[in-house]
């Protein structure tokens, strides 16, 4: 088993929320349970679909760059795409959840969650032939900024940008390895080129739109070291008509 540096700093259980600041939520009919917290960073519909566009490699460890949660992480392993996940989070509280939300799904012998700066110890993970994120995918400066900090940092580039991201995690992957991630439409161009220029190749993609006759608003990208010939996945509607989901979706959320 692939075992990170050991400086690296495990997460704190001494800094467990208070109950009444934490909410939950079920997924795959009741089978998975995820808590979060109330007025922190909350995930959104972008978990569940990393969590099935990832492919599945249930000998494979992976490395997860801000987990959160850990709530794409959790639908993963029950998915058995990995044997193992690290859950890398830079935030003590969203740490903590991650590994609250391990222990709560019997996971915690498949995930574990470190806390870390991914800028700093990203070389602790090289070797790895799996790492996939919903990344902070707001620029700095851009749109309306939280006050609230654990959403800013989940959200916009404060700690973490783009660029930065891909180069350091084509350094570290293995010689066939892969990244994937969910980003917005509107950065599509930025993504591919800075991509390309680093040296990977695109070897899945899928757009995703909110309803059937609107405009893509996110895509799901996995990106190889290897050569490859890209597969562009059927484009995903997340909603036939306003709060009712498409069959597609419905089985995505159901597991």
């Amino acid at each position: 088993m692939f075992k990170p540096d050991q400086e690296i700093s495990k997460t704190k259980k001494k800094l467990k929320p208070e109950p009444e600041d934490i909410t939950h939520d079920f997924f795959f009919r009741r089978k998975v349970i995820v808590f979060q917290r109330k007025k922190g960073y909350r995930f959104s519909i972008d978990a569940p679909l990393l969590a099935h566009f990832l492919p599945t490699c249930p000998k494979s460890e992976a490395l997860e760059i801000g987990t959160g949660c850990g709530i794409i992480a959790m639908l993963a392993l029950y998915k058995k795409k990995f044997s193992h996940i690290y859950g890398l989070e830079i935030q003590d509280q969203l740490s903590t959840l991650s590994e609250i939300n391990a222990r709560n799904n019997h996971f915690s012998r498949s995930f574990t969650a470190i806390r870390g700066d991914f800028n700093h110890v990203y070389n602790d993970f090289k070797g790895l032939s799996w790492i996939f994120s919903n990344p902070p995918f707001l620029r700095l400066n851009q749109g309306r900024v939280s006050l609230n900090q654990e959403i800013r940092i989940s959200k916009s580039e404060e700690k973490l940008n783009l660029k930065i991201m891909l180069e350091k995690t084509f350094f570290i992957l293995g010689q066939r390895g892969t990244l994937c991630l969910i980003y917005p439409y509107s950065r599509f161009k930025e993504l591919t080129e800075l991509s390309a220029d680093i040296g990977f190749k695109i070897k899945k993609i899928q757009i995703v739109f909110s309803f059937n006759h609107g405009k893509p608003e996110r895509f799901l990208i996995q990106l190889s070291k290897n050569k490859a010939s890209m597969k562009e996945v059927r484009p995903l509607v997340i909603f036939k008509k306003k709060g009712v989901y498409t069959k597609e979706m419905e089985m995505i959320l159901s597991g």
